[in-house]
This record gives structure tokens, C-alpha cells and sequence, in this order.
């Protein structure tokens, strides 16, 4: 069944009807009915099922560093930064790719298409079910970019409790900052998420971008190059059509003369013969 999730999206149907009869023929009439239940893959699903069978290990970076990026955000890691360049890095790789998929199957690369590839990637990175689909290429939707509820499962790190008989001193009133888990941090945290987000969005269509018009350059010059060597072809096949049109009039040539010399053959001979008879006589 794996490889319905290679098939374009518009021979899908066909390549699934067709794998339901060969398993019906084959009795195994359980595993058709769940292949007759597949849907159709969106451009985005199919490109991005394809770039994870091609590039497995661009895949595992991506989810190593959305696991890495949680860690840091519930306090956990020290490197924030550094992951969260890992994580753009890995998504903005995999979403060119998943361009360059759409751009050689003649599907859209619209900006709205490759935002909705990265937040199917970064939904599945960070989702167990969908990062093991993910991880076979074997997605059957587009996800939804993933929230606080990604870290279920996760505590914050407690601080340590004071020692009997210390009492902690609680900390003045700021200006600055709001308080822990208030309303206004939540905002600042979702604000600032967002923020990522869209900035890795736009990397990700800068990278494609980058992607297409290379593969575009490239294909100008084969091009290119191709009509020189189609140039190159005709003048050599001008250059054959006059040396065979000049060989066959010297062939021509060539037997006329011949034809005229064995006519010139033949009277020297009806001439020779007429001599000797009137000498006979």
C-alpha cells in the first residue's frame, strides 16, 4: 500500500481502485476495504509524503529539533536559540523540498500552499501519532500548527522547596514583567510563538523561492545548450543532404558514361563483326 502514497493526486484514484481489485482477487478482502477508504492526498499531503520517503534524515532533524525546542521552552534546555534555529532550519529544508516536489509535478507553489506544508510539517513533528506517519510518508491529511497542548505529558521544572524554618522572601511587585502564568505573559508567549512562526513561514517560501528559480536557471541552460546541439545537428545534416545529392549526381554521371561506353562496345563490335564476314567473301 506504500506506494499509493507516491502516486500523484491526480492518478490516485485510479492506482487505488486498481490495488483494491488485485486484493480482492487475492482474497485478502479486509486489507481492500481499508485501501477503498483512502482518500485522495492534497497536493501539500503527497509532496510532503514524497520528501519524507527521499529525505528520511531531514525528516528525523525536524523532530529532533521540535522535541529539543519543548525541552527548552518548559525550561529544561539553555539553548533556546539555538534549537529554535535547528527547528527553522530542518522545516525551511523540508518545505523546499516539498516546492520543488509541487514545481516538478506542475502542482501550485503559492505562498498559502507552502505556509499550509509547514504547519502540516511542524502539527506532525510534534504530534507521536503523526511524526511515526511522517516519519513512513504515509500522511493522509494536513495538520494544524501545534499549541501549548503539545507538551502534554510534560511538568515545568519545580523549584526546590526552602529548608525548615527559611522563609523564601517573595520577590516585589515589577513593572516590567508580568507575573508568572498570567493572562498578559500567556499573550506574550503566544504573541512571540506567532511571531516564529510566521517569520519561519516566510524563511521557508524565501527558501523555495530560491529552490524554484535555481531549478529554473538550470533548466534554462540545458535548454540552451540543448538548442545548440539541435543547431549543430541540422547544419551537419545539411552538410550529408549535399554530399548525398553530389553523390548521387556523380552516380548518375558515372552511369551515363558507362551506358555510353558500352554503346561505343557494342559498334566496334557489330563493325569488327561486318569486316571479318566481308573478308570471307
Amino acid at each position: 500500500m506504500n506506494e499509493l502514497y507516491q502516486v500523484q493526486p491526480s492518478e490516485f484514484v485510479r492506482a487505488r481502485n486498481a490495488l483494491v481489485a488485485r486484493l480482492r482477487k487475492a482474497g485478502r478482502t479486509a486489507e481492500a476495504a481499508d485501501v477503498a477508504r483512502l482518500r485522495r492526498p492534497t497536493p501539500v499531503v503527497w509532496a510532503l509524503n514524497r520528501v519524507a520517503h527521499e529525505q528520511p534524515a531531514e525528516v528525523k532533524h525536524l523532530i529532533e529539533a521540535t522535541d529539543a525546542l519543548k525541552l527548552a521552552q518548559l525550561g529544561r534546555r539553555k539553548d533556546a536559540e539555538a534549537v529554535t534555529t535547528r527547528q527553522r532550519n530542518a522545516l525551511g529544508n523540508l518545505v523546499a523540498r516539498a516546492a520543488a516536489a509541487l514545481q516538478s509535478a506542475g502542482l501550485g507553489t503559492a505562498p498559502a500552499t507552502l505556509r499550509r506544508a509547514s504547519t502540516t510539517l511542524l502539527g506532525a513533528a510534534a504530534d507521536p501519532e503523526a511524526r511515526a506517519l511522517l516519519r513512513q510518508g504515509r500522511l493522509s491529511e494536513e495538520l494544524s500548527a501545534p499549541g501549548f497542548e503539545v507538551f502534554g505529558g510534560m511538568t515545568l521544572r519545580q523549584r526546590p522547596s526552602a529548608p525548615a524554618g527559611h522563609q523564601r522572601r517573595r520577590p516585589g511587585p515589577s513593572h516590567h514583567a508580568a507575573p508568572t502564568g498570567s493572562p498578559a505573559q500567556a499573550r506574550a508567549r503566544a504573541a512571540t510563538e506567532q511571531r516564529a512562526e510566521s517569520l519561519g513561514e516566510k524563511r521557508a517560501v524565501e527558501r523555495a523561492a530560491k529552490v524554484s528559480q535555481r531549478r529554473l536557471e538550470a533548466l534554462e541552460r540545458e535548454a540552451q545548450r540543448r538548442r545548440r546541439r539541435v543547431e549543430q545537428l541540422e547544419k551537419l545534416a545539411g552538410m550529408l543532404r549535399k554530399r548525398a545529392q553530389a553523390a548521387d549526381e556523380r552516380l548518375a554521371q558515372e552511369r551515363r558514361q558507362a551506358e555510353e561506353v558500352e554503346r561505343n562496345a557494342a559498334r566496334a563490335r557489330e563493325q569488327l563483326t561486318h569486316t571479318g564476314a566481308n573478308r570471307g567473301r
